[in-house]
């Protein structure tokens, strides 16, 4: 089950990353717009970046 498990955090972890590059091409959309508060759109992105995140370490406390 280990092994399942190590292999669910590295998609998560993946994930996070895509995520994380999603959020910050949207970060940098709304600034090249001029504009001065983040988007809805990068808010949520950071959201479920962190939301992966906990999951990913939730998971690391079950291989031990």
């Amino acid at each position: 089950m280990s092994n399942e498990i190590e292999e669910i955090r590295s998609q998560i972890d993946g994930l996070v990353e895509k995520v994380a590059d999603l959020a910050m091409q949207d970060l940098r959309d709304t600034i090249s717009a001029g504009e001065e508060k983040s988007s809805f759109k990068e808010e949520q992105l950071v959201r479920v970046m962190r939301s992966l995140e906990k999951a990913s370490h939730l998971l690391l406390g079950l291989e031990e």
